[in-house]
């Protein structure tokens, strides 16, 4: 389950980060909104991967000594 949660959040930072990136464009305050929506994009992609590594390392440590 924790693998279809991270594979979920990771999706779902990406898409946000590529929305966030389209504005990048822009001038003024809009620039600001985009950048954190590219911000906080790339953070949930980032927590996607974090939590598959640690799903990862718990799969490996049941089958290690």
């Amino acid at each position: 389950m924790k693998s279809k949660i991270a594979f979920g959040l990771c999706t779902a930072g990406l898409g946000m980060a590529a929305i966030g990136m389209m504005g990048l464009s822009s001038e003024g305050q809009a620039f600001v909104w985009e950048f954190v929506i590219t911000a906080v994009g790339w953070a949930v992609a980032g927590a996607g991967i974090a939590l598959n590594k640690l799903k990862e390392r718990g799969t490996l440590d049941k089958y290690t000594l």
